[in-house]
Parts: structure tokens; C-alpha cells; sequence
């Protein structure tokens, strides 16, 4: 019988498992909102670039890049704004030895998340109309600017490596919407794909697992986050066709997710009924292809990062479950 963590890494690397992986509880999932240099503070403030955050209703009370605060103002004077925080100043070893707190490595995958990646920290220094304008009229400024970014990134993976030693590293770097990406596919690989493809062989040069979140409707960009070097695709929504992606790109890629998070399933109020349907529906779709891992979350309007736990352990206890219901044998 496989260990959590020896089942998990079976799914991740295409090998015989025993039975579906449930996330929220075989994974311990560091960084993220815990980056207050990459984040701010939490409640809100400014992060260690000189963007401000706010939380606001809208967003369900998480945090916000300031509309009204651009960084860097002109893409064509980016090196003169941009500032990147001192990474050296910060105790790595007591965030790594807080985080990584009563976490058994044995029975435990430890995914790293790093937020606002490449495209995400691009777009959120000048503002995201003036980002997309600058893809299109300014495009090598916007390379470079996204280049020193990615330089940036890399330099960020060595100090995860030597305090957390995680598992996997997940890209956080959402590029669509609901409908699609943000911009052209052809704009996505000629801006964002090489920068992603360069983070990830900064990961794997320490033997670390790349992993590509991006929510929204992202199905045509799949081919490119496999060529990027990415193990897996995190939070797989509906809006995809999970199913075509699992039988094209099954036997070399994961997909992690499948919780319709947009829908009614997704909100805050969402009773168990809802919650227990949609995990069924989720798992009866996706998990008898194998190369799935389910995962979902509910809107939350409390910044806490432990209200967003506690709601996936919501959907994880359901998941758990089910998880023995579907072969996963190779």
C-alpha cells in the first residue's frame, strides 16, 4: 500500500496508484498568500515591489492590485521603476520552519505556490489595460520587462529549494478568463511561454516538480504548458473540456482540479448538498480517465488564508469518500 505522498507522486508521474489523490489532505501547500513580499500584508498594504493591495467586496474580501497604483507607469521606462524585493532581508528559515510545522514529508507532497507570476507581477505594475496595450504596441519592451521578472522568479526558486525542498512548485500566472486567454495565443507564446519554460527548468534544475496554475478557459494553451515543461495544469475548471484534455495529453500531463468553482457549487453559501452533487458529478467525469487529481475551493469574503482551507476541506471530505472508487491502476 502506497503512502498519501507515494500515491500522489504515482498520479504525478504516470505510474500505478492506488486510488485518487485528494489534495487537501495529502498535500501540504506552502507559500501563496503566506509571500506577504509578493502579496503584502494580509488584510492588505504593499508588497516589497511598491504595488499597493486592497480587499474588497468585490473580491470577495481578498486582496486586489490598487487600480489607482502603477508601479511602473511607462513600459518604455520600466528598468528606471521597477524594483524587485530584497530577498536576502527575509527569514526563510522561520517562514520554512512555521509553514512546514507538523507536516509529515513521509505521508506528505509539499507543493510550493509562488503567486503572481511572470504575466500576473507584468500586468499588475502598470495596470492591466496599459499591460495588454503595451503586449500589443510595445512588445520587446514588454519581453525584457517580463525577462527581468522571470530573472527575478529563478532567484526566488533557490531560496524555495534550500529553506522548503518542496516536492513541486506551482507557477501561479492566470492568463483568461472565463472564455479565454487575454490575449492571442500567438502573443501568449511569443511574450509569456518562453518565460514560463525558463521558471520551470530553474525548477527542475533541483529536481523539483513544475506545476502551471491558471484558471479560466485556457484548453488551447495546454499543448504549450507541456512544451513549457509543466507536470501538471492546477485549478482545472469546467469551463475546459476536461475530459477531451484528459483523453488528448493524459498519458503525459495531470490535470488538478475539476470543481465547477465558478458556479453555484463554487459560492460561499453552497450547502452540502451542492457541494456532495458536484463532487460526484467531478469525480464520475474525470477521475476513471486516470492522470486527474480533483481540487476545488469556495468564494470566500474572509481574507484569512485559513477560510480558504477549511473550505476545501469541505469539498476534500467528500472527495475521500469516493477516491477508492475508480481504478487507477496502469
Amino acid at each position: 500500500m502506497l503512502t498519501p505522498r507515494e500515491n500522489y507522486l504515482a498520479v504525478i508521474n504516470h505510474e500505478a496508484a492506488d486510488y485518487v489523490p485528494n489534495i487537501a489532505t495529502d498535500a501540504a501547500m506552502v507559500g501563496g498568500a503566506l509571500e506577504t513580499f509578493e502579496n503584502g500584508p494580509l488584510g492588505g498594504g504593499y508588497d516589497d515591489f511598491g504595488l499597493k493591495w486592497l480587499c474588497t467586496a468585490s473580491a470577495n474580501g481578498q486582496a486586489v492590485p490598487d487600480p489607482e497604483c502603477h508601479p511602473v507607469p511607462d513600459i518604455l521606462e520600466w528598468k528606471k521603476y521597477l524594483k524587485f524585493p530584497d530577498l536576502d532581508k527575509y527569514d526563510w528559515e522561520g517562514m520554512a520552519s512555521a509553514q512546514l510545522n507538523g507536516v509529515d514529508r513521509s505521508q506528505k507532497v509539499v507543493i510550493y505556490g509562488t503567486w503572481n507570476s511572470i504575466f500576473l507581477r507584468f500586468s499588475h505594475m502598470l495596470g492591466f489595460e496599459d499591460a495588454l496595450c503595451a503586449m500589443y504596441e510595445e512588445p520587446e519592451a514588454c519581453y525584457d520587462m517580463m525577462s527581468a521578472i522571470t530573472d527575478y522568479k529563478c532567484r526566488l526558486v533557490d531560496y524555495i529549494y534550500k529553506y522548503f525542498k518542496p516536492d513541486i512548485i506551482t507557477n501561479y500566472d492566470d492568463v483568461c478568463t472565463e472564455r479565454g486567454p487575454f490575449m492571442s495565443p500567438e502573443t501568449y507564446r511569443k511574450l509569456i511561454k518562453p518565460m514560463h519554460k525558463r521558471f520551470n527548468d530553474a525548477v527542475k534544475s533541483y529536481g523539483i516538480l513544475p506545476s502551471q496554475h491558471c484558471c479560466g478557459k485556457c484548453e488551447e494553451l495546454i499543448p504549450d504548458f507541456i512544451d513549457e515543461g509543466a507536470v501538471c495544469w492546477e485549478a482545472a475548471q469546467p469551463t475546459n473540456d476536461i475530459e477531451k484534455i484528459l483523453d488528448t495529453y493524459g498519458d503525459r500531463f495531470v490535470v488538478v482540479g475539476g470543481y465547477d468553482t465558478n458556479g453555484t457549487p463554487g459560492q460561499e453559501n453552497a450547502t452540502d448538498d451542492i457541494i456532495k452533487a458536484e463532487v460526484k458529478r467531478m469525480m464520475d467525469a474525470y477521475a476513471s480517465k486516470g492522470s486527474f487529481i480533483p481540487m476545488g475551493f469556495l468564494l470566500s469574503s474572509d481574507p484569512d488564508p485559513m477560510a480558504f482551507v477549511k473550505n476545501m476541506l469541505r469539498i476534500a471530505g467528500y472527495v475521500e469518500e469516493l477516491k477508492n472508487n475508480y481504478n487507477y491502476k496502469k
